[in-house]
C-alpha cells in the first residue's frame, strides 16, 4: 500500500456485549476530521443521554499517525485504550468507535473493563466493512478542444475523476487524481500545451 492509500470502514455499524448484567454498545464509524467525529458523538451521547460512561477512540491520517483514546470516567486505560488497540490491529484510519456502557450493577475491575470495552468494538468491526481509499489532489487544467479527450483519458487511467468542466473558446477541468501523480500530470499537461496547476488546499 503506497501513502496515498488507507484502510477505513466502509459505514457505521454497531456491537453489543453483556457482562454481568452491564450493556456495552458500540458505534464504528468513518470519519474524515475531529468535527465530524465530535457531531456524530454528540447524536450519540443524546441517543443514550442516561449512560454514565461514553468511552471512544479514534484514529486520523493516512498512516494512522494522529490519535486518541478517552476513558470517560472509567479507570484510566481501561476503555478508550482497547477500544483503539482494535482500530490500530485492524490497520484502520480515518474512522472511529464510541461505546456506550449501561452499569448493570456488579463491579468488573479494571481487567473485566478492558475486555469488555474491546470485546463491544471487536463486535461493532465484525459487522462492518473496511474500504481502500487513495487520497485525491485537485488540479485546473485549461487546454484546447484537441486536448480534452487526452487529458480526460489520463485522469481516468490514474484513478482519478473530472470534478468540474466548462466548454467555452477553450476547455476548462477541475480534476481530482492521486495525490503522488499530480505533479508528474500537470507537468505532461503543461507540456503539450495545456495550462494546468495543482488547486490550493489539495489534497482534496
Amino acid at each position: 500500500m503506497n501513502t496515498d492509500q488507507y484502510l477505513t470502514l466502509s459505514g457505521e455499524s454497531t456491537g453489543e456485549v453483556r457482562d454481568k448484567a452491564s450493556r456495552f454498545m458500540a458505534y464504528a464509524f468513518p470519519i474524515q476530521d475531529e468535527p465530524a467525529f465530535r457531531s456524530r458523538l454528540a447524536e450519540i451521547a443524546a441517543d443514550h443521554h442516561r449512560a454514565r460512561h461514553i468511552c471512544f477512540a479514534w484514529v486520523l491520517g493516512t498512516a494512522g499517525d494522529r490519535f486518541r483514546a478517552y476513558d470517560a470516567g472509567e479507570p484510566t486505560g481501561s476503555a478508550g485504550r482497547p477500544i483503539l488497540r482494535q482500530l490500530q490491529g485492524a490497520g484502520l484510519t480515518n474512522c472511529a468507535i464510541v461505546v456506550v456502557r449501561y452499569f448493570g450493577g456488579t463491579l468488573l475491575g479494571k481487567a473485566g473493563l478492558a475486555h469488555a470495552f474491546a470485546a463491544a468494538a471487536k463486535e461493532a468491526l465484525a459487522h462492518n466493512a473496511t474500504v481502500q481509499l487513495t487520497l485525491l489532489a485537485k488540479a485546473a487544467v485549461d487546454c484546447s478542444y484537441n486536448l480534452v479527450e487526452e487529458v480526460k483519458k489520463q485522469v481516468a487511467a490514474s484513478g482519478g475523476v473530472v470534478e468540474h468542466s466548462e466548454y467555452a473558446g477553450q476547455c476548462h477541468l477541475i480534476v481530482a487524481v492521486p495525490r503522488r501523480m499530480v505533479g508528474d500530470l500537470v507537468a505532461n499537461w503543461n507540456a503539450a500545451g495545456a495550462t494546468a496547476r495543482p488547486l490550493p488546499g489539495s489534497p482534496a
